[in-house]
């Protein structure tokens, strides 16, 4: 059933959506308020546990975190030289008093 309002705009029969209410569709696991930032590796068990709550954790998830916390740093190091560089290129600077460009003592 097709209702024409104007020659250009055609209405096209959509269902409403049910409500739902306070239902929710999807839930998360609770986690523990541990960041597990500490390890304890137990190379001839071959496991990793929390240093501070001792939950086991899978070897291949601290593996991943430990490569992000190294390429962050990488990242920064990276960014620090560079903003290094630019200021050891930089002569003269403004000054915040009167306005003219000073030198910039080494």
């Amino acid at each position: 059933m097709k209702v024409t309002i104007d020659d250009n705009v055609t209405v096209l029969p959509v269902k409403p959506r049910p409500e739902l209410g306070d239902e929710r569709v999807f839930s998360t696991v609770p986690s523990t308020t541990c960041w597990h930032k500490r390890y304890i590796v137990d190379d001839k068990a071959a496991e990793v546990t929390c240093a501070d709550c001792k939950e086991k954790l899978n070897p291949m998830w601290v593996l991943q975190q430990l490569c992000n916390a190294e390429n962050r740093y990488h990242e920064l190091h990276a960014r620090y030289q560079d903003e290094l560089k630019r200021l050891g290129e930089r002569s003269r600077t403004k000054c915040q008093h009167c306005g003219q460009m000073t030198r910039i003592s080494k």
